[in-house]
């Protein structure tokens, strides 16, 4: 089952993942978005904080890549990757390194998707050489969900003062002088959150310029799938964002409802609206009358086969 779609909710406490910097100042922000609510006086648009969707493809790409590093395969990746680089070719690049120090000439999809997994399942754009790959990961903005919004009178954004302190070669606190003790203000937000990922896994190895033709081993597909099912684990455990070093986000996964085929299947709907769940079993049920194949899962939610964890569902998948 490689054509996977999720859609769920986290609970975030105190966490500042996603920061859209200080211009210079001692206040860093957090990244906001603004989203459209329907309230029992109309239509609103809020201001409200926000984890971006590359910041989310980011900590998968790093997680694909730690996974698929321990494999068989482990050396098709670009040298970029083994950094957590995750972009791929630069504008005047025809020629690219893999993580063993071999370079291949950028001549073509097949030869990338061949040899760097990381560009075959997160796409890639080469300039020089006008090829590009849509990503097979997609992700979309983690958002405070829109009956959290609503229930919720406090304010989601606030800010905790910091202090950095300049200490000597002794360890000892320099004394006078502008860098001894400085204050910075960061922002923080709690909430809960929801999020989408689409997993378009059963494209992995083909080309989408020639979308019949399997250019890598079935045993080389089949561990880049399995790697990028399991880069959803650490992910889906807090292992996301910017400032994990200082304020590793107090993360707790909710629920989430899944479905999954050999066959590519509508999205799901995102676990931002307060009817995520029940507009998401009709499209399911109406898919499946159409002729669409797939299983459901579900993760503290009624929605198909019940699971008690990331892992277990990550499990079931790979058994499949």
């Amino acid at each position: 089952m490689m054509f996977v779609r999720i859609a769920g909710r986290v609970r975030l406490n105190a966490h500042s993942l996603n920061a859209q910097g200080g211009g210079g100042t001692n206040y860093v922000e957090i990244t906001k978005a603004k989203v459209s609510i329907n309230t029992d006086k109309g239509w609103r648009v809020l201001e409200v904080p926000a984890v971006s969707g590359n910041m989310v493809k980011h900590w998968h790409f790093v997680g694909f890549v730690d996974f698929f590093r321990e494999t068989n395969f482990g050396n098709n990746l670009t040298k970029r990757a083994l950094r957590y680089n995750g972009v791929r070719f630069g504008q005047g690049e025809t020629r690219a390194e893999k993580a063993d120090g071999t370079n291949v000439n950028l001549d073509s999809e097949e030869v990338i998707i061949e040899n760097f997994a990381d560009a075959d399942v997160h796409g890639f754009l080469a300039p020089k050489k006008g090829i590009r790959r849509v990503s097979l990961v997609k992700t979309s903005f983690l958002l405070p969900t829109e009956d959290f919004i609503k229930e919720v009178d406090e304010r989601l954004i606030y800010a905790v003062k910091h202090n950095r302190v300049d200490i000597d070669e002794t360890g000892a606190i320099k004394s006078g002088g502008d860098t001894a003790q400085m204050l910075f203000n960061r922002e923080y937000a709690t909430g809960v959150y929801g999020f989408e990922i689409v997993l378009d896994l059963g494209f992995v190895g083909i080309p989408q310029a020639n979308p019949t033709k399997l250019v890598i081993t079935e045993n080389e597909k089949k561990a880049r799938v399995e790697a990028a099912l399991k880069a959803l684990i650490p992910m889906l455990s807090g292992y996301i964002g910017a400032n994990l070093a200082r304020s590793f986000p107090v993360f707790k996964l909710e629920e989430f409802i899944a479905v999954a085929s050999d066959k590519p299947i509508p999205a799901l709907v995102h676990g931002f609206y307060e009817d995520y769940v029940e507009i998401s079993k009709n499209i399911v049920d109406n898919a499946k009358k159409l002729g669409f194949e797939m299983k459901a899962f579900g993760y503290n939610v009624d929605f198909g086969e019940e699971v008690s964890s990331v892992e277990e569902f990550i499990a079931k998948l790979l058994e499949k």
